[in-house]
This record gives structure tokens, sequence and C-alpha cells, in this order.
């Protein structure tokens, strides 16, 4: 089963257990014939998380992350072929946790064990898991397309309305002809309309593409229900018959440049808001602090961002940046601590279980911008209150 984001929330809504939770991501289709097949990084990967689990665990808690490891090593054997491009999985017999999720490449090959799942390449993956739909549109025909950069198909309905030919005598009877022609193809344009409303009814999408000419696409634009017009990020020209993967290509293309002036709008707000001491912070220690408070709207951070750091086993708490831990205990609840060399996907894991928008800068013109500022800052939900 492919995973959605009501999946990912779902997975984000559980709280830290008191048994083991192994969180495996697998790429299991080779991008080039000299990759070693998927059973091999499932081993690897196993037997490192055997060897080095780098959490604390009591007998008994050991015993059942061991029986896990059995467990996901027995799926593999029998199932992995079952999925394309990748795999995560998450585990803990113990605490009743057992999720497989079919994911894209962009995850990558990871293994953890902690006390709840960890979410961070799924959050970082997730404009390639969020679905789009397209809509190739003419005067007489439709065709409609529904996935991810993963998982893109046709949607079985193929739609057409017959809409008069052209009329190329002169006169009024060529304009009054010419009328009614507009007239069946504004009909043909609500029936789309409609059949793509309720498709989005049936199965949500985040983004709505068109494909067709200039003319007829601001003609079709204008029947979508609101719903469907708040998702709308643009078009490309297209003839009808082209391929699902021609398709594909030209919508993804326009989904990116979306996101990127998306990306674009959310910086120059967030610089704005900070630089007034305002609504907006900058800065990793500000940013931990603004999450821990679930103070947090919108994160946005260069994709490249790194920096160690610690967070509570127990509460899932990143500790203070600024000042680094005297003991091995949380300031907050006094949980135990885990190290890690990158604290960064802690910290965005943890904004996106608050439901803010997280937003990765991958352009490099964006991400200079945000590095005097530290490469990350946070659009705030309420007005810190001034010191003093």
């Amino acid at each position: 089963m492919a995973i959605t984001r009501t999946d990912i929330e779902a997975l984000a809504s559980i709280q830290p257990q008191p048994w083991p939770v192994i969180s495996l991501y697998v790429q299991i289709a080779q991008e080039h014939v000299t990759d070693d097949h998927y059973s091999i990084r499932v081993k690897n990967l196993l037997k490192q998380l055997s060897e080095q689990p780098g959490i604390a665990l009591s007998h008994e808690q050991d015993a059942a992350f061991r029986e896990d490891l059995e467990r996901i090593r027995l799926f593999f054997r029998d199932h992995g072929d079952d999925y394309g491009d990748a795999v995560a999985l998450f585990c803990s017999s113990r605490a009743g946790i057992w999720h497989v999720y079919g994911v894209p490449r962009a995850v990558g090959n990871h293994a953890v064990v902690d006390f709840r799942p960890m979410i961070a390449p799924l959050v970082h993956a997730l404009d390639h898991i969020e679905p789009f739909c397209v809509c190739l549109i003419a005067r007489d025909r439709a065709r409609i397309f529904l996935g991810n950069v993963s998982e893109f198909r046709e949607v079985a309905v193929r739609l057409d309305q017959q809409v008069p030919g052209q009329h190329d005598q002169g006169g009024w009877a060529q304009a009054r002809f010419q009328r009614h022609i507009d007239e069946h193809a504004r009909q043909h344009f609500k029936t789309i309309a409609n059949v793509l409303f309720e498709l989005f009814n049936q199965e949500p999408f985040r983004f709505l593409v068109a494909g067709g000419t200039d003319e007829v696409v601001a003609a079709f634009v204008e029947t979508l229900h609101p719903y469907l017009s708040e998702r709308y990020v643009g078009h490309f020209n297209c003839e009808l018959d082209a391929s699902v993967k021609e398709i594909k290509e030209a919508a993804w293309g326009v989904v990116q440049d979306w996101l990127q002036r998306d990306k674009a709008r959310n910086l120059d707000l967030l610089l704005e808001e900070a630089l007034s001491q305002d609504m907006g912070v900058v800065g990793l220690p500000a940013v931990a602090d603004a999450i821990q408070m679930g103070n947090v709207l919108t994160l946005v951070l260069d994709d490249r961002l790194s920096a160690p750091g610690a967070y509570c086993l127990a509460c899932g708490a990143v500790q203070p940046l600024d000042q680094p831990p005297e003991d091995e205990h949380c300031v907050y609840c006094q949980g135990a601590l885990r190290k890690v060399a990158n604290i960064v996907p802690v910290l965005y894991a943890n904004a996106y279980r608050q439901s803010a928008s997280v937003l990765f800068l991958t352009e490099r013109e964006l991400q200079m911008r945000l590095e005097p500022h530290g490469g990350i800052g946070a659009l705030l939900r309420y007005r810190l209150e001034a010191e003093g």
C-alpha cells in the first residue's frame, strides 16, 4: 500500500512507547545495474542496528527488539518483491505496531530503533508523496490522471463530448452557430469539472494541473469548484494523445515551479517578520525553542543544514541548543537523552507533529538568502511577548 499524508499523520501521532519501535526505510528498485540487491541492503541495515541500537534497552526491551528484527527479516524474505521503489516499515510487536508502506526512493535507506516511529524521511519526501491530479482538456475531449512521482495513472474513465464542428460560412449564421459551439464546450467543461470534484472527494489530491491550449484552459478553470481552484497550480501545453510518461513529467514540472515560488514567498515573509522581531524567528536555538513551545506555523530550512544535538527518548523534546545538557537527562521531563550527529531531522519531525508546514530550500539562491540567519527560521503561530 502506497503511503499517504493521512498515514504519515497517523504515524506522527504515535506517542513514545514503553517498547522499542524499529523504523526501517529500504530502497527496493535498483536505480543502476551495479546497485546491490535490496535483500543485501536489508541484511546490512538490520545487522548494523542489531550491533549498535544506539539506545539503552532493558533485558525485556532488548528481547522484544531482537524478536522484531527477526520478524522484519522474514517479512522481506517472503514479501520484499511485492513492493516497487522503496519500503517504509515500522514495527513494535509488543506495542501492537506493524505498518508497511510503499514509498518513493527519495526516503533513502535508514534503520533506527527508538520509542516512537522515525518520520523525518517521510516529512522530507512529502512533496514526492503528495498526490497531484492532471486534466488534459480540449473543447470536445478530456483525459484525467492521478498519482505522485512514484505512481501515476490515467483514470479509467475516458471522457468525450460531441461538440458540433466548425462552420466556415460567413454572416449571421456563422455567429449563431459559433455561439452554439461555445455553449456545448462550456457544458463539456462543467461536466469535466464535476467529474474532477467527484474524484477529489473520493481520492483527495493536493495539486491540480491542467494541460491544453491557453484559451481552452482559461475557460475550463473558470468552471472549477472553489476547492479545486485552491489546488490549481498551473498548466502546460500538451497534445491529448501524449503518453502517460510525458504528461507526468510536464505536470510535475508545473508543480515544482509552484513549490519554488511558494518557498520564495514564505522566505520573504519569514525574513520580514524575523527582522522586525514580530512573527518570525531565525537560527537553530530560537527555532528549537519555538518548536518546544508549539509555536511554529511554517518551518523554513536549508536542505543541507546539519548540527549536533540531543533529544529526549521519553518526551521527544530537543534539548536547548544554546546550552549543551549538563547530564544525560531531559531538562523538561528528566527522561533519558539520545545524542545525535544531526538534530535537524528531529526538529522538523517535531514541527510536523505539531501540524506545522515544513519547507526545504533546495534552490541555491534561496539557501544563500537564509544562510546569514543560520539556515533555518520559523513563522510563528502567535507573537512572543517582549522580555523585560
